[in-house]
């Protein structure tokens, strides 16, 4: 006896290990956009977190990480010559605080990158069709009015 899975069937399970609610009904374009929305969703936060090479050494950005960088660097925004920081797979040091920045301003550029970019994934999810739905995944090229967009707020954010 064999056991044969609905193709839903097994996207419901996919959906599930990932903690994600599968949707009442696959024809449900508002269940199919929020099932969509909550995969790109993870799909940023795992992008962010996985963080940011600066200087040839690697930072992980899980929230414990950022809540710290961004400790640290208002340590040095009042002053401190030097934190007590360390590269993934390091022990702590003292960073003086020229490095440290560099080291802030590049995750906070990371995180800042990737959250835009999946703000404008969402504002595409809302307004895809079905067929579109299928497409979008994170990474994907934006559609043409959401790329603009978002060149214009990064550069807008760097100063350009």
């Amino acid at each position: 006896m064999s056991v044969r899975f609905r193709g839903d069937s097994l996207r419901n399970v996919r959906l599930k290990e990932r903690g994600i609610t599968p949707p009442a009904s696959w024809d449900n374009l508002a269940e199919l956009r929020r099932v969509k929305h909550d995969i790109i969703a993870q799909d940023c936060t795992a992008a962010i977190y996985a963080g940011v090479d600066v200087e040839g050494k690697h930072y992980s950005l899980q929230a414990h990480d950022q809540t710290e960088i961004m400790t640290q660097l208002s340590a040095v925004r009042e002053g401190a010559q030097a934190v007590p920081y360390h590269a993934d797979g390091e022990v702590c040091r003292m960073y003086p605080a020229q490095e440290f920045a560099a080291v802030a301003a590049a995750a906070q550029a990371h995180i800042l990158y990737h959250r835009t970019y999946c703000n404008h994934m969402f504002a595409w999810i809302r307004r895809a069709t079905r067929k579109q739905l299928e497409g979008i995944f994170y990474g994907a090229e934006l559609p043409q009015d959401l790329k603009d967009s978002m060149a214009a707020l990064m550069g807008d954010a760097a100063g350009e």
